[in-house]
């Protein structure tokens, strides 16, 4: 999955995501007052985190 379609897929459950930052296995981003996350494969987190690096740490594998 490219950064591109990994922004747009996210945004279609959480429309207010921004700051995408690349890790490992896919992005971490800024929705309202935390951070969630979308692996490599199309996996959107359902519920946001307060750290990015908790959301970072709660993104399963592929």
């Amino acid at each position: 999955m490219t950064e591109e379609t990994a922004i747009e897929t996210a945004r279609q459950t959480w429309p207010e995501a921004e700051g995408f930052e690349p890790v490992r296995g896919g992005w971490t981003f800024r929705v309202g007052g935390g951070y969630a996350w979308i692996t490599a494969a199309g996996r959107v987190a359902s519920d946001p985190e307060g750290l990015r690096s908790h959301a970072q740490r709660r993104m399963p594998a592929n």
